[in-house]
């Protein structure tokens, strides 16, 4: 899941100005993590949202992912697919077109 030169190619936005990219490329990454954030935040309850959010290490943070939330993987396929479908879908409107 990595917000790139050819992700822009897969949902039709290569043709941005480069200036453009870059700043689209931070924001989308952004918008990405807070929705896989809020997908997998469904999957746990209030107390493992806590225990979570304490974890400072990605590595202990997958580990830990995948004891509390086994199916963490599939919201984030699921809504990484949603995205990039969105993109697609306003690719115009996105471009300015």
């Amino acid at each position: 899941m990595q917000i790139d030169e050819e992700f822009l190619n897969e949902v039709g936005l290569a043709e941005m100005p480069e200036d453009e990219k870059r700043a689209f490329m931070e924001h989308a990454e952004e918008e990405l993590e807070v929705r896989v954030g809020q997908g997998i935040g469904d999957l746990l309850t209030e107390e493992q949202l806590d225990e979570f959010d304490r974890i400072d290490d990605d590595e202990k943070a997958a580990l830990w992912l995948k004891e509390n939330a086994p199916d963490y993987q599939s919201v984030v396929r699921k809504v990484f697919t949603a995205f990039k479908d969105e993109l697609v879908e306003n690719q115009a409107k996105i471009l300015g077109y």
